[in-house]
């Protein structure tokens, strides 16, 4: 497989007491939690919830007023977005970073300079040996996700569904050990939903690639993750694995309403 022996060795994700406001409203309220190495952690909630702007911050976007998070014994808190991704995280995102004028695979191919400073581009875009490493790494990252066909594609009216996998092979080029979903599902009807589903545990299951999943749709995080964990206004209304989740009294009742209770 393109990632044997290509990987970090994987390591957990550590929350504690996260807290994050924005102009007096507290988007995050003492969040603690953490991500085992090789499993398949879900953060769900309603719209401001406050999931993203917890992926944001362990993404480096934001910087939380408390608290830390440690990954793999590293303090994230103090690391630009590219650095981040030196480490071994990486990210999609719900609203496609897609460059519709290019190919799908030149696309990809920016995934694997996200990590990369100015000096590390020029020389790579200059070394003939390196630009064709990495064209045959993306190559079978696009095999792996089944759009190996695709790759002298331009972007340009490619369907949804395609997209979203070239945003999920930009992620995976990267060589992560941890692989950050911004709602993979979001946009995509029940069929495509199934197969994003399958990729995702298949990034856990052939890559031994961490997956944290931010997603508001419940089924899908079911029937994907090995533990769950629910937000609601900021705080954690409950986490466990789905089938505890599921039967949660208070993750009914913000999900399904009072009616459910009728």
């Amino acid at each position: 497989m393109f990632l044997s022996g290509a990987f970090f060795v994987l390591s957990d994700l550590h929350i504690k007491h996260l807290q994050m406001h924005f102009s007096g409203v507290r988007a995050l309220d003492d969040v603690s939690f953490e991500v085992r190495e090789g499993e398949i952690f879900s953060l769900v909630g309603s719209n401001g919830s406050g999931k993203s702007t917890l992926f944001n911050c362990i993404n480096g976007f934001c910087s939380p007023q408390k608290g830390s998070i440690m990954y793999s014994q590293v303090d994230l808190l103090d690391k630009k977005p590219h650095q981040i991704v030196k480490y071994g995280i990486s990210r999609t995102f719900q609203n496609l970073q897609n460059l519709p004028f290019m190919t799908l695979l030149d696309n990809i191919l920016l995934g694997a300079h996200s990590r990369l400073t100015v000096r590390d581009t020029f020389n790579r875009w200059i070394s003939r040996k390196e630009r064709e490493r990495e064209e045959a790494l993306a190559l079978e990252v696009m095999d792996f996700l089944g759009i190996a066909n695709f790759e002298k594609k331009y972007l340009t009216g490619q369907p949804y569904g395609i997209q979203k996998l070239v945003e999920i092979a930009r992620a995976l080029v990267c060589k992560p050990k941890l692989i950050l979903m911004d709602e993979p599902a979001a946009g995509m009807n029940d069929q495509e939903t199934l197969e994003i589903a399958k990729i995702i545990s298949e990034i856990r299951d052939i890559l031994d690639v961490t997956v944290l999943v931010v997603e508001h749709d419940m089924n899908l995080v079911m029937n994907i993750s090995d533990r769950i964990c629910v937000l609601d206004s900021g705080k954690i209304l409950t986490m466990g694995i789905p089938e505890e989740v599921k039967n949660h009294p208070e993750v009914i009742k913000v999900f399904l309403g009072d009616e459910a209770y009728a």
